[in-house]
């Protein structure tokens, strides 16, 4: 299985033969739309490998910079298409979520300024929606938080966060558990970017915009 993330500060693309990271690259998120084809031939290349070869392509699909969810989207979509291979899709903050082992509690990624993304574990459930720091500090005292970034380590001091750093491989397990059952219809996945899509624009119209559904 090959994974794509560009939705972070920085990006990476992976092979996994559902054991083992066969190998894994970084790049930074900002040359992720120049360069991901060319790192992505370089990884097979370095396995032995060529796509179709490949079981399935899995794409972490937001929230996260507009730029870099659409990039890794479009190359994960296009790789399918050319090769028939299974698409699948996963939330980065479920990945967060699952990567520290969250039961209960929040996990929190940076939206820009003081927003938030904000993905809820309670009673067996689990919803992503956007949040301020202000108004999770109220809400999540003395429950379990957990954030991908350093800088919201401090924003979010009071409440005590547990820092956990992604990487393209945190998704991998998820990812296949879509793939082995099947996969989802490319024509109904999207970019998750939390937000609504009038805020969305909105924010691009202001200034830097972060994104998901």
């Amino acid at each position: 299985m090959l994974a794509i993330d560009t939705c972070g500060e920085g990006a990476g693309v992976a092979l996994w033969d559902g054991a083992n990271v066969l190998a894994q690259r970084e790049l930074p998120s900002r040359a992720a739309s120049a360069e991901i084809i060319a790192t992505i031939r370089e990884l097979l290349a370095a396995c032995t490998l060529k796509l179709d070869h490949l079981e399935g392509i899995g794409v972490v699909a937001g929230p996260g910079s507009f730029t870099g969810v659409r990039t890794g989207l479009a190359a994960a979509k296009g790789l399918c298409e050319a090769t028939g291979l299974p698409f699948a899709t996963v939330s980065r903050l479920e990945v967060l979520a699952h990567a520290a082992s969250l039961q209960e509690g929040f996990a929190v990624l940076g939206a820009g300024r003081r927003d938030l993304y904000v993905r809820q574990h309670r009673d067996g459930l689990a919803s992503e929606r956007m949040s301020t720091a202000d108004l999770l500090i109220g809400e999540a005292a003395g429950t379990h938080v957990v954030v991908a970034e350093p800088m919201l380590l401090e924003l979010l001091q009071p409440l005590q966060p547990v820092l956990r750093s992604l990487t393209v491989a945190d998704a991998l397990p998820l990812l296949l558990a879509t793939l082995q059952q099947g996969g989802i219809d490319m024509a109904h996945a999207d970019a998750n970017y939390v937000r609504r899509e009038s805020e969305l624009y909105a924010k691009q119209g202001s200034g830097p915009a972060c994104a998901t559904t």
